[in-house]
């Protein structure tokens, strides 16, 4: 282990960065949420992200893997045809280039710590691409309507 590499820790605490996400988060592109960045190496990294009672993502793919833990609230995660309600302790991997949708129950928020390879920063536009379920680059977003098919804002 290179020896000035060791000197450096980067470490946060998940469960106050959990809580204050809301209030100091930043807005993430096409989607009703807010994230807050935890640490990053280029290559791995992780963030927290809100989703406010009722709020969504839409259909997207990301250019890696990444794994999703609800840390409180709860929500639901929607792959292909099927949604799956998300409760806090709840883990789930997300293969890189999967479309899939993230968001809240009504009447309750959903705080998720997200960890991805290769990590892009919160803001980066390059994090998330909007598609349709086939993985087809989308030009607006698609949103999971939960009484029927995906359907545009």
């Amino acid at each position: 282990m290179d020896s000035a590499n060791s000197r450096h820790l980067s470490l946060v605490n998940l469960l106050e960065m959990a809580a204050t996400v809301r209030q100091n988060g930043v807005a993430l592109h096409d989607a009703d949420a807010l994230g807050s960045a935890l640490v990053s190496n280029g290559q791995l990294g992780a963030d927290v992200l809100w989703v406010p009672a009722g709020g969504r993502f839409p259909i997207h793919t990301h250019p890696g893997h990444h794994l999703l833990y609800c840390i409180s609230g709860r929500g639901t995660i929607t792959i292909a045809d099927h949604t799956y309600e998300v409760s806090p302790g709840d883990l789930y991997l997300v293969e890189g280039r999967q479309p899939h949708a993230v968001g809240a129950a009504a009447g309750h928020e959903h705080v998720l710590l997200s960890i991805g390879s290769p990590h892009r920063p919160i803001q980066a536009k390059d994090r998330m691409q909007l598609t349709d379920w086939n993985g087809s680059p989308t030009p607006v977003p698609l949103f999971v309507d939960h009484q029927g098919p995906a359907t545009d804002g």
